[in-house]
Parts: structure tokens; sequence; C-alpha cells
């Protein structure tokens, strides 16, 4: 008896294994052939937690890994295989391919705010939503000369308010803030708002909140299905509030829009939109773009986009004016030359001045606030030789590529010298995408190139800035929320003779 017991404990224990092996060859024998490398990941989670333990950057993750494993590499987010790409002759392999002109789908925003926008739409609902996105914004004038003044208007404003300060130290990041988001409003809204607006103090308020210092690992939620059913879980309900309260603004806006909206003479992005609307209604043609839910998310995108990447990267640029004065010496000299002092510069004024547009593209490739660009595999297919199968995010460090030893001498340094020739003539670096590339590649570069221009010239035209003297150094320091940002910080503005 003893003995049959012994079998049948042995005879358990072997089913066990052997199931326990069955299933290990089948999912190894069921996985796609020749992946890229990549390390192991916790069970379940995969490479999650590392993500989310990373204290200086998931983009320096991503660079230690490709560092290790080559340009290549693959990880695993609960269950969602990502592809991590290094530098730029892989990015542009994969990014010219059609098959990753799609983006990971947001899950808990589509949750909350169904939809279709510019971000986490893929396949030809997203070619359509570009480029009527690309169309309105071309007819209200965006990023042609004559938008040019709405941005210096704006400006000239955010100029009288710094010089309220009289040379006192101030934290610039709500100014910045309200100035640029004033220029996505005239777009979308046809208006601008007084800084003291309530209405405008929110809006802001729920746009800091939803792009926040946690906002750069929370984001990675949005892309993993298992996270759009633990909403209970902290990290994720904070998170979850933060974009129903913004899409609660968004809803508002409209709303407060509707009141005032002439649909017979569009004047912004919204009458635009629902001129377009009617139009097809009119006519009995449907249309995948012009639903009332897509306006919501495609008005949020563009606050979202065009509000935080500008005003972040010109708080870059006012920490290394600060750092560097005998740079800002020299860009205000090449401005005092080209306009004689008796005008505010212009945009036509660029070809004459190299030096400040140098110091403009090196703050953005120092600084590069959107350090990571993900896009997702919409069929199999191949990147240097390795299968992609389709559903795979694929992230590129752009920060990689700004920082490439190789490329660019003593990276770390800041040197505007890297986009001069030999004739101190500007030169464009290929290796420079502070915008991405590709399909996918920044639908607001040409509005975003006007406003760094037209406010950081006008600032440096008007002022002089200082690192304020109970500030012992000028810190580099970053967070990483939805945008690479440096900390909070406080300048002082001299106003110039």
């Amino acid at each position: 008896m003893e003995a049959l017991s012994a079998w049948r404990v042995l005879d358990a224990r072997s089913l066990l294994l052997g199931t326990v092996v069955l299933l290990v060859s089948y999912r190894f024998l069921r996985r796609p052939r020749n992946l890229p490398p990549g390390p192991w990941g916790w069970p379940i989670l995969g490479h999650l937690p590392h993500m989310m333990a990373s204290r200086d950057g998931i983009f320096k993750l991503f660079a230690r890994l490709t560092t290790r494993y080559g340009d290549v590499v693959r990880i695993n987010l609960v269950g969602v295989p990502m592809v991590i790409l290094k530098g730029l002759d892989r990015t542009k392999e994969a990014f010219s391919q059609y098959q990753f002109s799609g983006h990971p789908p947001l899950l808990l925003t589509q949750s909350i705010a169904p939809g279709a926008g510019l971000f986490g739409s893929s396949g030809e609902q997203w070619k359509e939503i570009r480029r009527f996105c690309m169309t309105v914004l071309r007819k209200l004038g965006v990023g042609k000369s004559r938008f040019e003044q709405d941005i210096s208007t704006e400006a000239q404003i955010l100029v009288d308010e710094l010089k309220n300060f009289n040379g006192k130290a101030f934290d610039p990041k709500h100014l910045f803030g309200n100035a640029v988001s004033n220029v996505i409003c005239t777009v979308v809204l046809g208006k601008r708002f007084q800084y003291a607006d309530p209405t405008f103090k929110h809006l802001l308020k729920v746009l800091n909140n939803l792009v926040s210092d946690k906002a750069g690992v929370e984001d990675i939620f949005e892309m993993m299905p298992v996270f759009a059913k633990l909403k209970m879980l902290p990290l994720v309900r904070n998170y979850v509030n933060a974009i129903e309260s913004f899409f609660r603004h968004i809803n508002l806006l409209l709303k407060e829009h509707r009141k005032r909206q002439n649909i017979d003479d569009p004047q912004d992005f919204i009458d635009i939109f629902l001129n377009e609307k009617e139009t097809k209604e009119r006519q009995g043609t449907k249309s995948s773009v012009l639903l009332p839910e897509n306006l919501k998310r495609i008005v949020g995108d563009l606050f979202a986009a065009g509000s935080e990447t500008t005003a972040t990267t010109l708080r870059w640029g006012m920490l290394y004016m600060m750092a560097h004065p005998e740079i800002q010496r020299r860009v205000q000299k090449e401005l005092d030359d080209v306009t004689s002092r008796n005008r505010l510069p212009r945009i036509s004024d660029k070809p004459e001045l190299p030096y400040t547009e140098a110091v403009l593209c090196e703050i953005q490739r120092i600084g590069t606030i959107v350090p990571v660009h993900v896009h997702m595999s919409s069929e199999d297919t191949t990147i240097a030789g390795y299968n992609i199968p389709k559903g795979t995010i694929v992230a590129t460090s752009i920060w990689q590529i700004h920082y490439d030893p190789l490329v660019w001498e003593e990276p770390e340094e800041f040197r505007p010298e890297r986009f001069l020739n030999q004739d101190g003539k500007f030169r464009p670096r290929l290796e420079f995408i502070p915008f991405g590339i590709g399909r996918r590649i920044c639908l607001g570069e040409h509005l975003a190139k006007m406003e760094l221009f037209i406010f950081f010239t006008h600032l440096l035209h008007h002022f002089t800035l200082k690192k304020p003297d109970h500030v012992p150094v000028v810190s580099f320091e970053g967070i990483h929320g939805v945008v690479w940002a440096p900390k909070s910080f406080e300048v002082s503005a001299i106003a110039r003779e």
C-alpha cells in the first residue's frame, strides 16, 4: 500500500511537471521567432516595476537598456510587448514605414472621453483627423506670417507682466503657461483670456495636473489594458481624476463657445469644425472625423500639446541664459544690430539672426522636452532584421539621439556653435529632431517654432535674465512628467535701456 501511495504521488507530480513543461513549451513555440534581444522582466509585470522605480527619467532607463542589449531591445509591460530603438538610423528605418504610423490606444482617456483625437488614434481615422486639423490650422494662418501678430501681441502682454516685478525674482512657470496657452486659445476658441480670469486659471490648473511630474509614469497606464480595469488603485485613480477634471473643463469651454459661435463666418477651429459638420450633414455625407465626441478630444489634444511643450522649452531657455550670460549678451547684440533697438524682432529677421536661431536649437536639443516618442505596429514587420509582431509598442529615445557623443561633442555642454558653419551661418542638423520624425511628426511644429522665436527674442530685447542673488547656483535638474521640465526656479528679469 505504501509503495502504491508513493507511485500515486510520483504520478501526480509527474503529471503536474509534464503540464507545466507542456505549457511553457507551447508558449515558447507559439512566440514569433527572431525577436529582438532584451532583459527578463518580473513575472506578469514585466519591466513595469523598473520604469516606475526609475528616478532619472524613463528615457535614461531606455538608454541603459540599449547600451547593454543593442540598437533594438524588446521588453514586456504587463503582457504588452514594447521595442526600444537607439539612434537616428534605427528610428528613421522604423518610423518611415507605414506599419509604424499607429499609436497605442489611450485606454483610460477613451473610457472617460470616448472619441478620437490626434493622440491615441491610428489608421485611416488618424489620417483623416490629422489632415483635417492641418487644413484648418493653415486656413487660420497658423505657421504663416499673418499669424505672427497674434503671437507678438501675447508676447508684449507677457513682457508687461514681467516689468511689474521691477527686477525682483519670480518663478516664470505660470506666466509662461498663461502666455503660450493664450495662443492656443486664440486658435481654438477665437479669444484670449486675461491672466486673472477664473476660467483661464482653472484651465491651466487642470492642464498642469494632467501633465504633472508623476504623469510620465502614469501615462504608461494608458497603453496597458489591465490598468483600465484597475482604476481603484490609488496611482491610477489620481491619474483618472486628472483626466476627468480636464475634460470637464473642455466641455465647459465648448459649451461657452456655442453661445457666441458664428458658423457662417468661422473665426476659430471650433467654428470651422462645426461649419464643416453642418455642411456634411446637409449633403448627407458621413464623416468619421466630424463627430461631437471627436471635437472634445481634438480640442483637448491641441491644448495639452500646444501649451506645455513651448512653455517648458522657454523655461529651459531662461535657465541657460542665466547660466551663460556671455551667450545671452551675444544674442542681445545680434538682435540690437538687426533691429537697431527701435523695433521688435520679426520672423522675417531670422536669416540675419543665425546665432539666435542656433541658441534656440541648442536649448531644444539639450532640453529635449519630449525625450521618448511612441508609435505602434499596425501589422507584422521588421526592424534591423528582427521580427516585430503586430500590436508592438515601438519607442525611440530622442534624448539619446540628441546626446549621442559620436554626433555631438560633449553633449552635456551648452554650445550653440553646433548649429553654425565655419562662416557663422546657421546650419541645420539631421540629428536634431525635437518634433519627432516620420508620419507622426508633431502637427504643431511650425506654430511652436514661431512661438519660441517671438517669445524668446522679445524677452531678450526687453530684459537681461539674471540669477537671483539668493540662489547659490543655476540647477539643470529635470522632472519627468508628460514632458521633461526643469524643477521650479526663480529668475530676475532686469529691464534693458
